[in-house]
């Protein structure tokens, strides 16, 4: 089966924490994918904090799970990708900043 590419954002690879869910493997402006002990079925919408490196203001949102497969990493773990799916224009534009001085000039 062939996997349609659906990314519409640059993405970095960074380790952030998300409370009560994981460590993300990577952040773009309209989402991420974090690394977490159990599975989430597609189309919940869990609530997000987080705070970006260098920035002790929280990002408070929610996410909408769009995808969940076992772990790369380590079978045991599961990564789930989620978009933001409420999150207010004034964190979006954080997020968006963020990533955008992180990225690789190269990619």
């Amino acid at each position: 089966m062939l996997r349609t590419e659906l990314r519409t954002a640059p993405r970095i690879t960074t380790r952030i924490t998300v409370q009560s869910v994981g460590p993300t493997l990577n952040v773009s402006a309209g989402g991420m994918c974090v690394l977490m002990a159990d599975p989430m079925r597609e189309g919940t919408t869990p609530s997000l904090t987080f705070e970006l490196p260098d920035d002790p203001v929280p990002v408070v949102c929610k996410g909408k799970i769009v995808w969940c497969r076992t772990s790369k990493i380590d079978p045991e773990l599961y990564e789930v990708g989620l978009t933001f799916a409420e999150i207010s224009e004034a964190d979006q534009l954080r997020v968006a900043k963020f990533v955008e001085t992180h990225l690789d000039p190269e990619s």
